[in-house]
């Protein structure tokens, strides 16, 4: 019997039809609200502006490595030759130019290595926290920071300039990033080379792997799908740069030790770096994020402990340490947020803050020689 409608009931497949379409077309309304958030969030001009932005992360990347940065078989790469631009200037070695058109002081040099932190991202050459330490201490520094870098590479690096070089101090910048950075096979659209612990060796000695590194990086395949056709959303942009892996999903970056290992190579890479036997000052440094988002979420909690981690791994290897978080954490309250760093880099005035805490560790004597610790 048909009801008093006069309608024919809806078979069971035919209902399940339709409450699959309302809750598929209630999931893209919300989605769709929440990108126009997303953008909006982000400045009312990109609710026109709608590029693909792993893509154009992805350009920008690939013409860094052809332009800023060159390919090494051992690095990975390198920050490139005589490189000149708008915003940033190298030597013939690749240094990033300390003090433009005059003669650095005589004497042998301090070699300063690390991140973008190092290298001085989004300031100009004389404003880098290298070029003020030669400022402040009258003495020849090598800005050798690269861009990108994980703590892995800063130490394989260090390592070639300690032989080249012959300096009489090193200071080691770094970053909490730099740990998850060593993680990866692939990053930044290049190869890298990365550690693991040896296998079998309970003393923590690591194992070089991806060396020669590759020329060539092919994006897997699946990654290169999803980034074509979701690369265009705001809103899954903030998503992974907040919440996943934002490594993966920009940097098209290929994991290769599990998540958090980063941390356990940090001992044995200061070994290395102690086993250099130049007296050595390794520093502690951090990005904006961990003043700029209150109430702090547990990851900057955990950036925070996983800095003085390696602090701590480098005072057990007998090198020299300075934590700048207090030197920030006052910086930031005298200045405001948006003086002391920029988008994601230190100012010219929170690198010249910077570079007096440091000056004043090595003026007081903190960059020991290992050798000598051990000795005491």
């Amino acid at each position: 019997m048909r009801p008093a409608s006069g309608k024919r009931p809806l078979s069971p497949a035919a209902e399940w039809l339709g409450r699959i379409f309302l809750i598929a077309f209630s999931v893209v309304i919300g989605l769709g609200g929440l990108e126009i958030a997303s953008r909006l969030n982000r400045g009312t001009e990109w609710l026109t502006r709608w590029p693909n932005f792993v893509l154009n992360q992805q350009a920008r990347f690939e013409g860094e490595l052809q332009g800023q940065f060159a390919f090494d078989p051992q690095l990975g790469f390198v920050s490139r030759p005589d490189f000149r631009s708008a915003e940033a200037n190298h030597d013939s070695h690749g240094f990033r130019v300390v003090q433009g058109g005059q003669e650095p002081p005589a004497g042998t040099p301090i070699l300063a290595t690390g991140d973008s932190f190092t290298y001085g991202a989004e300031v100009a050459d004389g404003e880098t926290w290298p070029a003020l330490l030669q400022a402040d201490l009258k003495r020849r520094v090598l800005n050798a920071g690269v861009v990108g870098y994980g703590l892995d590479q800063i130490v394989l690096y260090t390592e070639r300039l300690v032989a080249q070089e012959k300096p009489g101090l090193v200071v080691v910048g770094f970053i909490a990033d730099d740990l998850q950075r060593s993680e990866y096979r692939r990053l930044w659209g290049k190869e890298r080379p990365y550690f693991e612990l040896g296998v079998g060796k309970p003393d923590g000695k690591l194992a070089l792997r991806n060396v020669p590194v590759p020329q060539s990086a092919p994006i897997p395949w699946h990654l290169r799908v999803l980034r074509d056709v979701f690369g265009w959303s705001a809103l899954l942009e903030t998503i992974m740069r907040r919440a996943g892996d934002p490594y993966e999903w920009q940097a098209a970056g290929v994991r290769i030790l599990p998540r958090g290992s980063g941390e356990a190579l940090a001992c044995p890479l200061m070994q290395k770096l102690s086993g250099l036997g130049v007296p050595t000052l390794v520093v502690g440094l951090y990005a904006p994020p961990v003043w700029r988002m209150e109430p702090r979420p547990p990851w900057i909690v955990e950036e925070i402990r996983q800095t003085r981690a390696v602090l701590a791994c480098a005072t057990k290897a007998g090198l020299g340490t300075l934590d700048t978080y207090e030197t920030i954490d006052r910086g930031m309250k005298e200045l405001g947020k948006d003086e002391f760093f920029f988008n994601f880099h230190v100012s010219a005035e929170g690198n010249r803050r910077i570079a007096a805490a440091i000056a004043g560790a090595l003026t007081s004597g903190a960059a020991v020689s290992p050798a000598k610790r051990v000795g005491e």
